[in-house]
């Protein structure tokens, strides 16, 4: 009997509340909503770093950062460590990667090789390969967001060859409205939709689906959009979709950050471009931003197109849907829906991501479906992108890897209400050495401790603080719950601020 095909579909800082079926009341998800509706919504999903390469080295390995190596951005992934996408390959499935994978970094110097560099793309030819790759039989790479993703990758080739005039219209000169000025990556793209690099992904996954959902053999297709990462400019018609006006607006509440470490008083300059050039000066990974000089009025347009890139995602999901069931698959393919880490979008007062372990970025939507998964389930257990591969292998029928997850069928099966009692976070700086975080998550509890700045923690009341607006770790009176959710840190987690795996650049 064939094996299911496995669909997995991952955005890129999309935190857990942007989808209709998470509780967003602008959004209109309505394909994410019907993954969700087939199966199950997992609605305590996290990351354990709110940073892209080592949540997207996680979810392919199952292992935490400082196991699997990636441990910041700038580092790569051993593709010597088993993951899913091998271990789908070695069971005889055939595999495809789509998009912006991030296994690499962006700055490599030339002499490694890399395909995610931009190096690797200066050469003669490099269109031409398409892998083997981490697992993936055949890669069609996007590297980077917006303008960026104009200058390396297949998309980037496939743009100049057959569209040359669009890459111009990618920049924010192009843009048919003025740019804001307090926030240099808000703007609307001239790119024609069908040309954009959301519509070109969903292409050449519906070209694999429809190929290789005739053939004997099962497959294995991971989809990766890089929105709703800033910049926020995406084209229209999507840009105009939803009103600045009519945008939820970020919840501050006075004060908060005036308890949070000190290092939040910081912050990146709203009018820098929110990148890092070879031979520039290091900055913090995430680009964190303090909103206090960004109007009200351009802090909602980025969040009304922050709606309008999930808008876009969200249609091209509808569209990967319909190729599935053109070719008779979709009832036997699981379907997964996720995102390697979210985004602040001004709450706290604070823009993008960064090392503050908020709950805005570590906590993502699930949602997946398939053979055997009862429809309309929603699960309220804690669960990580630890528990990935070893659940689509058990899904599968595959053999258990050796990870640092857990096995999630009993629990979408029914047969267990939880897997775990705390689940784990750990961020590494770029910079400054006293932003080495760790944390630990349960159903009441946030306990972050700074093990090289030991002034500063968080310890957040979920019950009755639930996205984490007030700081309780000044408060004499909760020092012995600090110091026991830090014990448990000890035990399972213990500090490990320094990482050996070779820093190679930037991105």
């Amino acid at each position: 009997m064939k094996r299911a095909n496995v669909i997995f579909i991952c955005a890129d800082q999309m935190r857990y509340d942007a989808l209709s079926v998470t509780g967003n009341r602008v959004a209109h998800t309505a394909n994410i909503d019907r993954i969700a509706a087939r199966g199950a919504t997992f609605h305590r999903h996290f990351t354990p770093n709110q940073i892209c390469s080592p949540s997207r080295a996680t979810m392919a390995t199952g292992l935490y950062p400082r196991h699997h190596g990636l441990w910041r951005n700038g580092v790569a992934l051993d593709d010597r460590l088993p993951n899913l996408w091998q271990a789908l390959s070695l069971a005889g499935y055939a595999t495809k990667g789509v998009g912006k994978l991030h296994f690499q970094p962006l700055l490599a110097p030339v002499e490694r090789d890399m395909p995610e560099s931009l190096a690797y793309w200066e050469r003669p030819g490099c269109e031409d390969w398409h892998g083997p790759y981490f697992g993936f039989d055949a890669v069609d790479l996007v590297m980077g967001e917006a303008n960026e993703a104009t200058r390396a990758g297949h998309y980037a080739a496939w743009l100049k060859r057959n569209h040359p005039e669009v890459v111009d219209l990618y920049e924010p000169d192009a843009s048919p409205d003025s740019r804001a000025q307090d926030l240099n990556e808000v703007w609307k793209s001239a790119v024609p939709p069908e040309l954009h690099y959301t519509s070109w992904i969903a292409d050449r996954a519906i070209d694999f689906i429809e190929r290789q959902g005739k053939q004997a053999e099962p497959f294995g297709l991971f989809v990766s959009f890089p929105d709703p990462h800033h910049p926020f400019a995406p084209p229209r018609p999507y840009c105009d979709l939803f009103r600045s006006e009519q945008m939820p607006t970020p919840t501050i509440r006075a004060g908060e950050l005036e308890r949070m470490p000190a290092y939040l008083g910081e912050g990146d300059d709203p009018t820098k471009v929110p990148y890092i050039a070879s031979g520039e000066q290091p900055r913090e990974q995430g680009f964190l931003l303090r909103t206090d000089d960004i109007s009200d009025e351009t802090l909602a347009i980025a969040i009304a197109h922050t709606h309008g890139m999930i808008q876009m995602i969200d249609d091209a999901v509808g569209r990967l849907l319909a190729a599935l069931d053109d070719v008779g698959v979709l009832d036997d393919s699981f379907l997964l829906f996720t995102a390697d880490h979210g985004e602040l979008l001004g709450d706290h007062g604070l823009l993008r991501k960064g090392p503050p372990p908020y709950r805005q970025l570590l906590q993502v939507p699930l949602v997946l479906s398939g053979p055997g998964i009862r429809a309309g389930t929603n699960l309220d257990a804690l669960t990580s992108h630890l528990d990935l591969f070893a659940t689509i292998a058990s899904l599968l029928g595959l053999p258990a890897p050796a990870t640092d997850g857990t096995d999630l069928k009993p629990l979408i099966d029914g047969r267990v209400a939880d897997v775990r009692d705390f689940l784990f976070g750990e961020y590494h700086p770029r910079r400054d050495a006293c932003l080495y975080n760790q944390s630990i998550i349960s159903k009441e509890w946030r306990f972050t401790r700074y093990p090289n700045q030991p002034a500063w923690g968080e310890l957040f009341d979920l019950r009755e603080d639930p996205w984490e607006h007030w700081n309780l770790f000044p408060e004499r009176a909760l020092g012995a719950q600090a110091r026991a959710l830090s014990a448990v840190l000890d035990r399972r987690l213990p500090p490990q601020p320094l990482m050996v795996n070779e820093v190679l650049g930037a991105y």
